[in-house]
């Protein structure tokens, strides 16, 4: 049985933090593969002005081509309409049903999963992986894992990392704003991102 781990995310830009969350869930939880599934349209970010979806794609690509257990889906930017998770997931398990997914995702993310769309189907699909972000403290994030654990039969793993204080946000606005983003991400993703003129400020006419 082959155990899967699945990061989503807009990935715009894809970033150290990133690469590093992927490979400590491929490390701590044995997993065989660890796929990377950048957004398409997002029913909690709809309003959010976000890259286009082929920049996005090409950007992760191009961070994960050193590391040979991780992979790169563009499902969830070919199908049409909004990306559900549950969708994903069914996906991911339609040719192979022995599959063992993970769905790695961020703290604010477990605080907020009883807006996502059929809760109680993705958790009969896969094992939550949770790590920790900026604004929550354990203690908040381990009793919200209990109660929705108990409450949904579900099966929710804390990731034990190094916090990373590197956001995409975080990056554009330095971009944004004429300042050195290299510390941050691979130099090749940096690179097309000059290339493209990605990030910068608008010139109002």
């Amino acid at each position: 049985m082959k155990r899967y781990g699945i990061i989503g995310g807009t990935f715009d830009p894809i970033h150290y933090a990133h690469l590093y969350i992927a490979y400590e869930a491929k490390v701590q939880l044995n997993l065989d593969e660890v796929v990377f599934m950048p957004a398409g349209k997002q029913p909690l970010k709809t309003e959010s002005t976000v890259t286009d979806s082929a920049l996005r794609y090409d950007m992760v690509k191009i961070a994960i081509e050193p590391f040979e257990e991780f992979s790169i889906s563009s499902y969830e930017i070919e199908k049409k309409g909004l990306s559900f998770t549950y969708e994903t997931l069914e996906y991911l398990k339609e040719n192979d049903e022995s599959k063992q997914l993970f769905f790695i995702t961020g703290a604010d993310c477990l605080m907020d999963i009883e807006k996502w769309k059929e809760i109680s189907k993705i958790f009969s699909l896969c094992t939550l992986v949770v790590f920790f972000r900026g604004g929550f403290n354990k203690e908040e994030l381990r009793a919200q894992k209990k109660r929705i654990e108990n409450k949904y039969n579900a099966n929710i793993i804390i990731l034990e990392l190094k916090e990373l204080e590197i956001s995409s946000t975080y990056i554009r606005s330095r971009i944004r704003d004429g300042k050195r983003v290299d510390f941050f991400i691979p130099p090749k993703v940096n690179n097309f991102i000059v290339n493209h003129k990605l990030y910068l400020r608008t010139i109002k006419k």
